[in-house]
């Protein structure tokens, strides 16, 4: 317990201000993202008709690939393990931003550096996901003929009501953020935890596929363009902290700043 007061004395020491303008800044870079994400809602395509007729598309897309099984899964479950399907709705809610967050803090108090690397990788990766929540409504399984919504169905119906519908993007589905911030914690579990349990880390996105899918709240590609999301988030953070690429940034710069500088002085 001591050496845990000493690390959090250390990161909030009492008499310095820069610390303190360090954490005001970082609170005020998530506030930003989740208003930039509140803004974007309904920006481009107002109403749900687009958001279902995407859905639509993914249906039948997912169909022609073999893979539209989402259906068949949530009714099985229901049908012969009732009990499971409560386990993964709260599953669904608990482990993703209760632990997200979690994480997020403890790297935040005692190891910055890599903090910072994966904040910059889930901080990227949610940017291009806003880029396609805004041009590419889809609305979840469970608001389709297809599926039900199993929270609202078996509890807890308070998490997705009309009520909670104000703070958050209701035709959101795609990518799926449960699943690829998962994957990207997962990889973390495993990078820098040690001993043989940090490959329990990998069951993590296993079972958030699994609650996602079964409680109707997001459909297979969505998954998988989140991953793929993950991934290019992933490289271009490597492309821009090559030499090249530093290069390429630094003579764009260079060939802004004279004609900023004319256009001044004219």
């Amino acid at each position: 317990m001591a050496s845990i007061v000493f690390r959090i004395a250390r990161v909030f020491p009492s008499p310095g201000r820069s610390h303190w303008h360090s954490h005001a800044r970082e609170l005020a870079l998530y506030l930003g993202l989740y208003f930039l994400y509140l803004l974007l809602r309904g920006l481009v395509f107002d109403g749900s008709e687009t958001a279902l007729s995407n859905a639509g598309t993914i249906i039948a897309l997912e169909s022609s690939l073999g893979i539209f099984v989402e259906p068949d899964l949530q009714e099985l479950a229901l049908a012969h393990a009732q009990p499971l399907v409560v386990i993964l709705n709260w599953t669904y809610i608990v482990t993703y931003w209760p632990v997200i967050l979690g994480v997020a803090l403890a790297l935040y108090l005692t190891r910055r550096t890599t903090y910072l690397r994966y904040r910059n990788l889930i901080v990227l990766q949610l940017v291009l996901s806003l880029v396609v929540f805004t041009l590419f409504p889809l609305a979840p399984p469970f608001k389709t003929v297809y599926m039900l919504d199993t929270i609202q169905l078996l509890g807890p119906a308070l998490y997705g009501s009309d009520a909670m519908s104000v703070l958050y993007n209701t035709n959101a589905a795609m990518p799926s953020l449960h699943f690829s911030w998962t994957c990207i914690l997962a990889w973390l579990f495993v990078k820098e935890l040690r001993g043989w349990y940090r490959y329990l880390g990998i069951a993590y996105p296993g079972l958030t596929l699994v609650a996602i899918v079964v409680t109707g709240n997001h459909f297979l590609l969505d998954a998988v363009v989140g991953l793929a999301l993950v991934a290019a988030a992933y490289w271009t953070l490597l492309a821009v902290r090559h030499p090249w690429c530093r290069r390429l940034i630094s003579n764009l710069l260079a060939q802004v700043r004279p004609r900023e500088k004319t256009g001044t002085e004219s």
